[in-house]
């Protein structure tokens, strides 16, 4: 099937919308570079959730689409120190004290290309550059560096390739992690699978104690399990090893029998799993390259997924979303 990349007017804004006959995906610079929409050509499904307007995405603008979070989830008191150096972000949580999500979620990206390859693959590519971003001094007082976060979406066949590239354009080493907030639709009757080997243990200001603990109920959890009326706001672990791992969301016949797989690289050692208590109809499987509050917990880098930049160095990661019906 022919693929297509063409600008379009998603909800008053400018976006990219790219289809090969299989996947068509809407990506909107502005909104932090949010895939706002992925569809199952074939079926007409919609996989993500999907804001109604501008005001209902700006109301809770993480749990639309995928939002890309540098860092992930919290930073206790927004505070932490990395090589002698101690870094103070905003609180943005201050029910619980915390700094939550980061820095490029909400803020325009650039479009850097949108076109197809020679391949005949649809890609669409974005970037944040802190040094030319509006917000500068109001992100380099909380994180003095220059990194440069590429987003880069590439459908082929019936997968979409999500990855995204953190160079460190600065002189210092910096530390960092990366996550996607990716809120799929979850009705009644669908099925989540996810394989994990151990859960983290949280506090009341949802943020690890350092613990890790048996999960009660992994075998459903591997085997697939309906979440309706499941509350989940749980952070896992995938183990000390590196390896890929994924989640996995099968439809009920009402929405064509679709199978999603989303896979991670072996840089992503950790996923949150959110739901808004069970009955919101969304489920939000969040891959991380480091825990939350990572940079505070007194631990190894194998468990809590902290990497480094260094200067001038790029790092590459990667996730896919496979769709397959029947």
């Amino acid at each position: 099937m022919k693929a297509s990349v063409e600008e379009i007017t998603f909800l008053g804004e400018k976006a990219i919308r790219a289809s090969n006959g299989v996947l068509t995906l809407v990506v909107v610079p502005a909104w932090g570079s949010n895939m706002t929409s992925l569809m199952h050509e074939p079926t007409g499904v919609e996989l993500l959730r999907v804001p109604e307007s501008a005001e209902t995405f700006w109301q809770r603008p993480a749990l639309y689409g995928t939002p890309v979070l540098f860092p992930p989830n919290r930073i206790a008191d927004g505070r932490f120190t990395y090589r002698g150096r101690e870094y103070r972000f905003d609180i943005n949580e201050p029910a619980r004290g915390n700094h939550i999500h980061g820095f490029v979620h909400k803020r325009p990206w650039e479009l850097v290309r949108a076109e197809m390859d020679a391949s005949g693959r649809a890609i669409v590519e974005t970037r944040f550059d802190v040094a030319t971003s509006a917000d500068r001094d109001e992100i380099l007082r909380q994180f003095p560096h220059h990194f440069v976060l590429t987003l880069r979406l590439t459908l082929d066949g019936a997968t979409l390739h999500k990855d995204i590239e953190v160079h460190n354009a600065g002189t210092e080493p910096f530390p960092f992690g990366v996550g996607f907030h990716t809120t799929f639709v979850c009705p009644e009757g669908a099925r989540f699978a996810l394989d994990v080997a151990k859960r983290w243990r949280l506090n009341d200001r949802m943020v690890p104690t350092g613990e890790l603990e048996d999960i009660p109920f992994r075998d459903e959890l591997v085997r697939g399990m309906d979440l309706t009326g499941v509350a989940l706001d749980d952070a896992f672990f995938v183990g000390e090893t590196p390896a890929r791992s994924a989640a996995t969301l099968s439809y009920p016949a009402g929405r064509a029998r679709l199978t999603v797989r989303y896979e991670a690289d072996e840089n992503f050692r950790h996923w949150v799993v959110y739901n808004a208590g069970g009955r919101s109809g969304f489920v939000c499987p969040e891959p991380y390259t480091w825990i939350t509050n990572a940079p505070n917990l007194n631990l190894p880098a194998s468990l809590t997924g902290l990497q480094e930049a260094a200067p001038g160095e790029r790092k590459l990661l990667a996730t896919t979303i496979t769709v397959s019906a029947g």
